[in-house]
């Protein structure tokens, strides 16, 4: 629009827009735990009349509809007179019957991300907490629950990611058997498996999240193509003659990271290739700011995890992996920086 000027532009000042935005995080927030709380994805997907929706929910019919404005303003809800609807992102991301919904992840999420905020200043003045804090300790359930939720997460871009990523190398015509290392539910692995009739794949991590990997398996037909290996992955044996091993975000659970580098470089067959898909800090741990922002509450209470960039490469070059080849991946929680590492070698045809 011609007519349209900042008003910066009246005065020369900076622009403090990015204050002012700050303002703005609480407020989308909490517009999206009540949507994904009320299910409201699940009820404009069955009516786009405010006045039905406000019957059904039990809530006042006006102030429905400043919320629904509210997250038309996100680009959650379309709304053309008066009437409500889906947008594709909600349509996809937040109805509870779509294979990608990730409310609950989003939900899980926010309150990990959230959790130290309230105690800044007394983490500031006294540092982390000593002891951990037990009531953090999950259960099975937890964790089963959490894997079904990162199914839906992997099927919403990551998985796909990986596949292409996989056929994109040129030993991928020769390989034959691929490792998910910490692969949660797998789906990962599946579709790299499903890519190339001759793979098979392997699933390793924990018992309980196994479970809901093996029901993966079982819903796309897999079953005899890909198997598990159930175990905490610094304890047990993983297995080994594999010609791909991908991790992604969750090597920072690895003790010693070189030493455990070499596993995996013993665990490939010669010429096979190791893809890790982590964050890569950069400009002195200050970036990106996705990352960064999204992981200050555990390095404030001591679990400042974050792989610098490089770090990863680094410590798998100096177990013996060579050729490394990086690229980098926008993804929605961030950029992810996907090393390419291979052992020296050719892979049998």
């Amino acid at each position: 629009m011609g007519n349209t000027v900042r008003l910066e532009d009246f005065s020369g000042a900076l622009s403090y827009a990015p204050l002012t935005e700050c303002l703005l995080g609480p407020i989308r927030m909490t517009l999206l735990d009540a949507a994904i709380e009320l299910k409201i994805a699940d009820h404009l997907d069955e009516s786009d009349d405010p006045d039905v929706l406000a019957a059904r929910l039990g809530v006042h019919p006006q102030n429905l509809r400043f919320f629904l404005d509210g997250l038309a303003a996100m680009g959650l809800v379309e709304k053309k007179d008066g009437r409500y609807a889906n947008t594709r992102l909600a349509q996809e991301y937040l109805r509870t019957t779509s294979d990608t919904y990730l409310g609950e992840l989003l939900t899980d999420l926010g309150k990990m991300q959230s959790c130290e905020l309230p105690q800044l200043m007394a983490l500031l003045r006294d540092g982390p907490p000593e002891k951990a804090d037990e009531s953090r300790q999950f259960d099975e359930a937890h964790w089963r629950r959490s894997a079904r939720n990162l199914a839906r997460y992997q099927r919403a871009g990551l998985a796909r990611m990986a596949a292409e990523i996989a056929a994109s190398l040129p030993e991928f015509p020769a390989m034959r058997r691929v490792l998910d290392l910490g692969g949660g539910p797998g789906v990962v692995c599946m579709e790299i498996v499903a890519s190339k009739p001759e793979l098979e794949g392997v699933i390793c991590d924990q018992p309980a999240v196994i479970e809901v990997a093996r029901e993966e398996i079982e819903s796309r037909g897999l079953t005899g193509r890909v198997t598990c290996c159930a175990g905490n992955y610094n304890e047990i044996d993983f297995g080994s003659s594999y010609d791909l091993i991908w991790a992604s975000h969750n090597l920072y659970f690895a003790k010693g990271l070189q030493d455990f580098m070499g596993r995996l470089f013993q665990g490939l067959n010669p010429g096979g290739v190791f893809i890790s898909a982590h964050e890569g800090l950069r400009n002195e741990r200050t970036g990106p700011a996705q990352c960064v922002l999204a992981r200050l509450p555990c390095a404030l209470e001591g679990r400042n995890v974050s792989f610098a960039e490089g770090e990863v490469a680094d410590a798998a070059k100096a177990a013996g992996f060579a050729g490394h080849e990086k690229r980098v991946v926008v993804s929605p929680f961030g950029e992810i920086h996907v090393d390419i590492l291979r052992k020296p070698g050719r892979l049998a045809a």
